[in-house]
């Protein structure tokens, strides 16, 4: 029997609960490609513009406004109605000079909404450190991108991209306002109260003060937005 190859679309019903879609407003939602982010953390941009943003009715629109050149991922030009989105990502419209970003929902879904930075300039945790080629020191972002490291800059600080160099380095420390990507308190955000090493039977966590009170969740969670 051959083989039918990858499959474009997922079905409504097993679509993966990251993209917080109606189940019955059809059969299948488009599948984002794959690479940048995994299938269960990840949203095709045909997706965001007709179910998260309004832009599209249906799959057609959304390939016409793509394939015109008129929307940019992380500033580069996009031309695939399938490229994936994942936290951190953010969309640029040419014609209405507007800006969104992919941002965490409650309970491990996706959420779009306004980007506040200024443009061109995103914020990325930082997950690894590496010495490449030629003893340059590389640091591995987030959204699984690379670039070369600045001064001071740790695994689990954030650093603030623009033009694909670092900015600035926001340290993860007491005092520092942060976000939670994912977890039980997906979109919760506050100032770090305190932060607990790892052993060997448990990873490291952080205790947030945040509008809801005080909540303790694993390191790998959390994200600094802003220095204290």
């Amino acid at each position: 029997m051959g083989s039918k190859g990858n499959s474009r679309h997922i079905k409504r019903l097993a679509a993966p609960r990251y993209l917080h879609v109606g189940k019955k407003v059809s059969a299948y939602v488009t599948k984002p490609n794959a690479g940048r982010h995994t299938l269960e953390s990840s949203i095709a941009l045909a997706t965001v513009l007709k179910e998260k943003l309004g832009l599209a009715k249906n799959t057609k629109e959304a390939k016409r406004i793509v394939k015109s050149g008129n929307v940019e991922i992380n500033g580069k030009a996009v031309k695939d109605e399938r490229f994936p989105l994942g936290f951190g990502d953010v969309i640029h419209f040419k014609p209405g000079n507007e800006s969104y970003e992919v941002s965490a929902g409650r309970k491990g879904t996706v959420s779009i909404k306004k980007h506040e930075g200024k443009k061109g300039e995103q914020v990325f945790k930082v997950t690894g450190k590496y010495i490449a080629k030629g003893k340059t020191e590389m640091i591995r972002l987030y959204n699984g991108s690379v670039m070369p490291s600045a001064k001071g800059v740790s695994v689990n600080d954030s650093v603030i991209v623009k033009g694909g160099k670092v900015e600035s380095v926001i340290k993860l420390e007491k005092g520092a306002r942060c976000f939670v990507i994912k977890g039980v308190h997906a979109s919760e955000s506050g100032t770090i109260s305190g932060i607990k090493p790892g052993t060997a039977l448990r990873s490291a966590t952080v205790e947030i003060d945040g509008e809801k009170g005080k909540t303790e969740t694993s390191l790998e969670n959390v994200m600094v937005i802003g220095a204290k």
